[in-house]
């Protein structure tokens, strides 16, 4: 291991999610839910720059970290309102992911987050699923919002009772997997129907009032398509995991591309397991592989 490498992780070995800015309460249940004694890279390096408010783009493969790298900062905040959410303050945030396994994935860690913040209602929305069954817990309310972003579009179209007046976060999680599996209208119109004006008050004196949304974007690879999504959705974003030579000069031209119906529709299923042919693929230093070898 070189000398930068070595002063690397000792950096981070002796970081504490305490230290990051994150409450005691949210520290224990990382640990004790979660198993997380320490921060890893991504988490170490996107916490304090999500808490501040400002817009990220994250460039973290699967296995970093990266899921409580957004989670953690959006429960920190939503824990510090002064009156307390409910469910009648409709939605906070949204997490856009691509397939339903990563939607249940994402939905148990939040879950298991927010074990102690119980007035903080984690829900989720995917293809395969009973939409009046969804639309009934839409109706009584969800805090942070785990959505495919077929059924999403559909729920904020077609189901008036969806509160999202009060929204403040937006996240893509993998967006480069979301625009290889053909979902690039959708999330335009998602973020059209949205938009990215101010955010009124929930109560009076309250500490939403007036703030401005914060999106977040998580890729593995880059390219034109997750560029140009970047470029729509994110205003001066922190880059985390990258530099700017990564990114092109002129992105003006570049628009999302399309799939057919059917592999939209195969993608709200567990089975899909499409990666990009030309993704650059790196294992996270902390990830560890085993193996059993049979005899016969």
């Amino acid at each position: 291991m070189s000398k930068k490498n070595e002063t690397v992780k000792e950096i981070f070995a002796s970081c504490s999610f305490s230290s990051l800015g994150l409450h005691s309460t949210l520290c224990d249940q990382l640990r004790e839910r979660l198993g997380f004694e320490a921060p890893t890279k991504v988490q170490a390096q996107a916490i304090p720059v999500i808490l501040s408010g400002r817009h990220v783009l994250v460039n973290a493969a699967t296995g970093t970290g990266k899921t409580v790298a957004y989670l953690a900062p959006i429960i920190n905040h939503l824990q510090s309102y002064s009156p307390r959410i409910d469910r009648s303050s409709g939605t906070f945030a949204l997490v856009l992911v691509p397939t339903r396994e990563l939607c249940l994935q994402v939905y148990e860690i939040l879950h298991k987050l927010l074990h102690r913040f119980h007035w903080i209602v984690p829900g989720y929305v995917m293809g395969g699923e009973n939409r009046s069954k969804e639309k009934a817990r839409l109706r009584k309310g969800i805090s942070i919002l785990v959505a495919t972003p077929g059924r999403l579009l559909d729920h904020l179209k077609h189901t008036s009772s969806f509160l999202h007046t009060n929204l403040r976060w937006i996240i893509f999680d993998e967006a480069d997997r979301i625009l290889e599996l053909g979902f690039g209208k959708e999330i335009e119109e998602i973020l059209d129907i949205l938009g990215s004006r101010n955010i009124g008050s929930i109560g009076e004196g309250n500490e939403v009032s007036n703030v401005k949304r914060q999106n977040l974007l998580l890729s593995a690879t880059l390219n034109e398509k997750v560029n140009h999504l970047a470029k729509i959705s994110l205003e001066t974003p922190v880059l985390i995991g990258l530099d700017e030579k990564k990114l092109p000069e002129d992105k003006s031209h570049v628009r999302f591309g399309s799939l057919e119906s059917d592999v939209k529709e195969e993608v709200e299923h567990p089975s899909t397991t499409m990666r990009s042919t030309t993704e650059d693929f790196k294992l996270p230093a902390q990830l560890v592989q085993r193996y059993v070898k049979g005899i016969s």
